[in-house]
This record gives C-alpha cells, sequence and structure tokens, in this order.
C-alpha cells in the first residue's frame, strides 16, 4: 500500500454498531486516509455504489431487503458493485459459514476479501486491508476449507436466490415468473435442482426455505416485521 493514500471506503453492514467498530479500526491503520460512508440496508447501499468513488467496500451478506426488493442480500449489492465499479476492491465480511454458499459467492463474485466475523480481529482486519490495498487477496481459514469442498458444479446464483426470497414471502411457484425474469418451467427447474441438492428428504417447498434460511441466504429478522 502506498504511503499517505486516500482510500474511499464504503462498509455496508446493518449493525450500528459493528459499522463503528470497523471504523475505528481503519482509521488506525497508519499512512493510509480513509474516507468513510456507511449503509446500514440494501438501499443505502445502493445509493452510495451509484453516487459516490468507492476504492474499498466492506459487504456484509445478510442485509435487509430493499424496498423494491430486487436487492435481496449481499451478493446482489456485490453484483451491482462488480457491474458498475469494477476498480472497486470488495471485503465480504460475514457470519455466513456454509461451503456451498462460500463456493457460490467465490465463483459468482471473486471478492478480494473473504472473512468470517468470528475469525476476525482488529489486527488481521488490518492485515487484510493492507494486502488488499496492495493488489493481493485474503481469505480467512473456514473460507479457504470451504473452497475444497465439492458441490457438483451447482452454484447459487442471482436468480436462486430470488426464487428462495420469494417462495419464503409466500408466493405460488406458479407466479414467481411474474417478479423473475425467468420462465414457470425454468423456475420449476431450479427449484428441483436445489431441493435435490439442498434436501435428502421430505424436499418440501417449506423444508426448501428452512434450508435456505440456514444458509444464510437472507436476513429473516426482517422478513416477519
Amino acid at each position: 500500500m502506498n504511503n499517505n493514500q486516500t482510500v474511499n471506503l464504503l462498509i455496508i453492514e446493518d449493525c450500528k454498531i459493528t459499522s463503528h467498530a470497523y471504523e475505528t479500526i481503519f482509521n488506525t491503520i497508519q499512512n493510509c486516509y480513509f474516507n468513510i460512508q456507511i449503509a446500514h440496508n440494501c438501499d443505502e447501499a445502493v445509493k452510495l455504489i451509484q453516487t459516490k468513488k468507492n476504492t474499498l467496500i466492506i459487504l456484509d451478506l445478510q442485509l435487509p431487503v430493499s424496498k423494491n426488493e430486487k436487492y435481496v442480500s449481499g451478493e446482489d449489492l456485490a453484483l451491482l458493485i462488480r457491474e458498475t465499479k469494477k476498480e472497486a476492491k470488495i471485503i465480504i465480511l460475514t457470519n455466513v459459514s456454509n461451503p456451498l454458499r462460500i463456493n457460490s459467492i467465490i465463483k459468482e463474485i471473486n471478492p478480494e476479501g473473504f472473512i468470517i466475523k468470528t475469525e476476525t480481529s482488529p489486527e488481521n482486519l488490518k492485515h487484510a486491508v493492507n494486502l488488499i490495498l496492495s493488489g493481493n487477496n485474503y481469505y480467512s481459514n473456514t473460507i479457504e476449507n470451504g473452497i475444497k469442498t465439492k458441490f457438483n458444479g451447482l452454484v447459487l446464483d442471482d436468480f436462486d436466490r430470488k426464487i428462495l426470497y420469494h417462495l419464503s414471502m409466500g408466493v405460488k411457484i406458479k407466479d414467481i415468473c411474474k417478479f423473475v425474469a425467468l420462465s414457470h418451467r425454468a423456475i420449476e427447474v431450479r427449484i428441483s435442482k436445489l431441493k435435490t441438492v439442498l434436501l435428502n428428504t421430505d424436499n418440501t417447498d417449506s423444508n426448501l426455505i428452512k434450508e435456505a434460511k440456514s444458509l444464510g441466504l437472507f436476513n429473516y429478522s426482517y422478513l416477519f416485521l
């Protein structure tokens, strides 16, 4: 990392205490000035991604769904970042540790940093930021181990996340095509594949939704307010 470097940092984290803790840690990194913006939900994040210059983005995965339901998780924001802010570096900082989710994120987003919160300390977070700003990647131990797990090529992509989200909101399978740009048949095929891989027995829609919750695909505390 260059001395006296200015970094436009966007922190996307729904917990205000956690986001301000990150801010405090970053402001102790020497020879670097962080111009920090903070978003606590998808709507705030989209606005800052679209209107501000971002060098580095700290991204949680479990966030309140956007009002228009276009962004249902941190992955959706990461895809927006990759599409519109190609120069920005992404550090995913999350409690989500399911190997399938990890592999899907690596393949779909390829973040420069991927860290489990329970494996994070102020010192290794600063170390990760220094590495990433110097052009390297940083993955925590759980992420490295998760990458080694194989899932026969299955990746949970943007369509899968939105299908599971609308199922969780009570939308009938025949009506999901109104919200997701796929045919009814394509949606059925995806649901069937998800059930085959994620569920061993009792592969009902309700159990698929429960499994989606266990994967941390949504911040469920916000779905039932």
